[in-house]
């Protein structure tokens, strides 16, 4: 375990080891409003595979045992300023403790000199450490889509394979799961959950002691950061200083806004760092049955996404091809493919003049499709297979 500590210039190193993740980087950055410490270890790929450091020829002169430290008159905190191991300098201390009884005096130091450290002083960082950090998080924004951890406890259907249900989504006041919208289900009874009169009561309704708010806390305590009123940093800068500051926060339920799978939270249709939209996006664009030519053309129509097929929507809807394919769609069309609401609302497009078509703008629906027996307070304008009733959408 190696702690790197920045404060206005100066620095503390602490190096310890563990069995499988060991001469670790424990970054901790003063600047950030999270208090938090980031682990960067070796670690071997299984516990099978042991991974064995070679070190150069060391000599005699390049270390003391503890006790030639006891001799010298070396204090154990003088061996944890002179970069040594944490277990190193518990094990010194313990030895000065009972000198002679110890089996310990042959256990050997190694001095480092700056910029080495380690147990035998064979690493250096050859840049600065903050640049260090900064870089390799820098990595980790990508035009690539990131593939975050998937709640596998409720069967929840998205529509297809590429997106599943984050632990985020669930009561967050949007329904992700056609199936019944099995995601927001009980989720009232933490809306309706009282706190005890030494208790503050987080929006969503889960209760932390009101002794959390008096003390210095630079990040919120509640999972959904009602509790902190200071500028959200997660959702301006998302990047910050490591990936994980934002990662244990979910999204206001009544802010209605999308949760990107790792802690931040977008507009609808606005863009994740990590392009999970993206994910969300190519669900409710699934071609199901209809034709290859009308989909590309209602896909790129609707703008849901910018590119499909390898082809670039902004290209195709300049070009006189698009409303050509539209026209070989068979009318009324339902798109997407899945429901857009619970598991019965749907878009219907029955364009009267094709050709007027302002491809400029997204295209509209012309009709929600909906379960007639679950919206009963609705008037239909007709029926469509049989199943659903539809109503018209006010045109501007």
């Amino acid at each position: 375990m190696f702690f790197l500590w920045t404060s206005n210039g100066s620095q503390s190193i602490f190096y310890d080891t563990d069995h499988f993740g060991f001469d670790c980087l424990h970054y901790f950055s003063t600047e950030s409003e999270f208090s938090e410490i980031v682990k960067y270890c070796i670690r071997p790929k299984n516990d099978t595979n042991s991974i064995m450091i070679e070190f150069f020829n060391i000599s005699s002169d390049d270390y003391l045992t503890l006790d030639q430290l006891y001799r010298l008159n070396v204090t154990s905190h003088e061996i944890l300023m002179w970069s040594s191991s944490i277990d190193l300098a518990e094990k010194y201390e313990y030895y000065l403790s009972q000198p002679i009884q110890s089996n310990l005096s042959n256990e050997k130091f190694f001095n480092c000199t700056q910029p080495w450290f380690g147990s035998r002083c064979q690493y250096s960082l050859e840049i600065n450490e903050d640049v260090l950090v900064w870089n390799s998080f820098e990595m980790t924004s990508t035009d690539n889509i990131f593939h975050r951890t998937c709640y596998i406890l409720l069967e929840c259907d998205r529509g297809g394979a590429l997106m599943c249900l984050d632990w985020r989504e669930i009561c967050d006041g949007r329904i992700d799961c056609l199936n019944g919208g099995v995601d927001e289900n009980q989720c009232f009874n933490l809306e309706i959950n009282e706190c005890n009169d030494d208790e503050y009561r987080c929006h969503y309704g889960l209760c932390i002691p009101k002794t959390f708010l008096e003390m210095d806390f630079h990040e919120a305590q509640c999972l959904d950061r009602s509790d902190y009123f200071a500028d959200r940093v997660c959702e301006g800068f998302y990047f910050n200083f490591n990936l994980f500051e934002c990662e244990e926060f979910i999204c206001r339920s009544d802010e209605g806004k999308f949760s990107c799978g790792d802690g931040q939270c977008v507009e609808d249709y606005g863009q994740c760092e990590n392009n999970r939209q993206l994910l969300l996006a190519q669900s409710i664009s699934i071609r199901g049955n209809l034709s290859y030519n009308c989909w590309i053309s209602i896909v790129c129509l609707t703008k849901i996404i910018d590119k499909i097929e390898n082809i670039l929507c902004d290209e195709f809807i300049q070009s006189s091809e698009i409303i050509e394919q539209l026209k070989s769609c068979k009318f009324p069309l339902q798109f997407p493919v899945i429901p857009v609401l619970y598991d019965h609302v749907k878009f219907l497009y029955h364009p009267k003049e094709i050709e007027n078509i302002n491809v400029t703008l997204s295209l509209k629906p012309d009709y929600i499709c909906y379960d007639e027996q679950l919206c009963d307070f609705l008037t239909p304008t007709f029926r469509h297979e049989n199943l659903t009733r539809m109503h018209p959408i006010p045109r501007c």
